[in-house]
């Protein structure tokens, strides 16, 4: 299956399943953390190992996923993927269904990448520029990354703002040959 195809069946789960959720009432946040740790318990070597074995049969994978503990329509929901076979979508699916709950609370998150950490005030007043931009609740991912001399890189619904100095000095570099 190619990427673009693993793509589009992952966003068919998450959207299944934020239906799912929204006519039972419940919260889509609240299901969006559950996958969440249960990827995290995936990650671990161990299960890891265990978990996406060839050879491990569904209906152990099915037990595996009934001790996680999680609320009945999560487990519902993995238990489908299990038996669909998909569960090496589950990063995937879990990155779509993110996006919905997010959407459905107007929200987005833009990513901050700067050459030093950035005081409270300054997140404060680009947080409010943001909202103001988007007309959305923004909530903020900040990254430290020194190699982009100075400014920031902003991430945020799918376009980028670069105004690190690496940015600004790649385009002076480009006017001069041109």
């Amino acid at each position: 299956m190619s990427m673009t195809k693993h793509s589009q069946v992952a966003k068919r789960y998450a959207e299944a399943l934020f239906a799912t959720i929204v006519a039972s009432d419940h919260a889509p946040a609240s299901i969006s953390e559950e996958i969440q740790q249960v990827i995290s318990i995936l990650e671990d070597s161990k299960v890891h190992s265990v978990f996406h074995h060839p050879k491990t049969a569904k209906k152990r994978k099915g037990e595996l996923v009934k001790l996680m503990n999680v609320s009945p329509i999560t487990e519902s929901f993995l238990l489908l993927v299990v038996e669909k076979s998909r569960e090496g979508l589950l990063p995937s699916i879990a990155y779509h269904f993110e996006q919905l709950v997010l959407e459905a609370q107007q929200t987005t998150i833009a990513e901050i990448v700067s050459a030093i950490p950035l005081a409270a005030e300054t997140l404060e007043n680009l947080t409010g520029r943001l909202q103001k931009l988007t007309n959305k609740t923004v909530r903020l991912a900040t990254k430290i990354d020194p190699s982009i001399g100075g400014g920031l890189i902003i991430k945020l619904d799918g376009k980028v703002i670069d105004g690190s100095i690496s940015h600004t000095l790649k385009q002076f570099r480009q006017s001069l040959v041109n």
